[in-house]
C-alpha cells in the first residue's frame, strides 16, 4: 500500500508535511485500546478496495513524535493504527498484508536531541503519553509501554466508552484522554461480566461486541444513564442527554 508520500525518516521535522510509515514502525504511547472499537474499524476497512482505503487513510494522518532512539511514537489514533494492522492480517478487499500495511503520518515534534528522561517528561507535559494500564492502574514506567501496536491490550471499559459516545451519551471533544476518563468513570461503577466476580474471566477478555444483543444493549443503556446523570457532569463532553436508539 503506497500513499505516494515520502517515507518518514528520523530527521523529519514538524512542517505540516505528510509522510507514510509502516504500521510496524509505530510505537504506542498508551497501553490499551478498546478492541470493540478497533474491531469495528478493522471490519469496515476490510470492505474497502485499495483506492477507497488509501483515500480513507489519507484524511486521517497519525500524529507522531520522533524520539532520541529514532523511533516514531504515536500520540493519537492508536485505535486506527491497530485496526490497520489487524485488517492487514485478515482477508481484505485491498489485498494489504502485514508487510505492506502503512498509514499516513504527520510529525508533530522531533525530540531526537533530548535525553530519555527529558523526552518522556516533554511527552508527559504535552499530554502525549498515557501511563496507565488496561485496568486504570498507574502511572507505569514508559519502558513498560508496548513496543508495537499489535501488543496494545484490551480495556473493555474504553470499548464501552466508545459505544456510549456513538449513542450520543457524551460528545467528542478536544480534551486529552477523554475516552479514558469516561472508561475509568464506568469502571468504578459497572461490572460488565458477572464471571469477573467468580474469577472466571479477566477484564481484558471482555468484548461487548460478542455478547448477545440484548445483553450488550442493557449494558450500554445503563452506561448512558450514568453518562447523562449529574454524577458525570465534570467529565469532558458531558451533555446530560443521550440516545438509546
Amino acid at each position: 500500500m503506497d500513499f505516494k508520500y515520502e517515507e518518514c525518516k528520523p530527521d523529519a521535522t514538524r512542517s505540516g508535511r505528510l509522510y507514510q510509515l509502516k504500521v510496524a514502525d509505530l510505537h504506542p504511547t498508551q497501553s490499551a485500546v478498546g478492541l470493540d472499537e478497533v474491531n469495528a474499524k478493522a471490519e469496515s476497512m476490510c470492505q474497502k478496495n485499495r483506492d477507497e482505503l488509501i483515500a480513507f487513510l489519507i484524511t486521517r494522518p497519525v500524529p507522531v513524535v520522533i524520539g532520541n532512539d529514532d523511533k516514531f511514537y504515536v500520540t493519537d489514533h492508536h485505535h486506527l493504527a491497530r485496526a490497520v494492522w489487524d485488517m492487514a492480517h485478515k482477508k481484505n478487499a485491498a489485498a494489504v498484508d502485514g508487510g505492506s500495511a502503512r498509514v499516513v503520518v504527520e510529525v508533530v515534534a522531533n525530540w531526537r536531541v533530548l535525553t530519555d528522561y527529558n523526552f518522556w517528561k516533554a511527552m508527559h507535559d504535552s499530554a502525549w503519553v498515557y501511563l496507565f494500564d488496561p485496568t486504570g492502574g498507574g502511572p507505569m514506567q514508559p519502558a513498560k509501554l508496548p513496543a508495537h501496536v499489535k501488543d496494545l491490550r484490551n480495556d473493555p471499559y474504553r470499548g464501552l466508552a466508545w459505544y456510549v459516545r456513538t449513542h450520543f451519551g457524551y460528545e467528542k471533544g478536544p480534551a486529552d484522554f477523554a475516552e479514558f476518563q469516561w472508561a475509568q468513570f464506568f469502571r468504578n461503577r459497572m461490572i460488565l461480566d458477572n464471571r469477573l466476580l467468580k474469577n472466571q474471566i479477566q477484564d481484558e477478555d471482555i468484548l461487548l461486541s460478542t455478547m448477545k444483543d440484548e445483553e450488550r444493549q442493557a449494558i450500554v443503556e445503563a452506561a448512558i444513564h450514568l453518562a447523562t446523570s449529574p454524577e458525570a457532569a465534570g467529565l469532558p463532553g458531558y451533555s446530560g442527554h443521550g440516545s438509546r436508539g
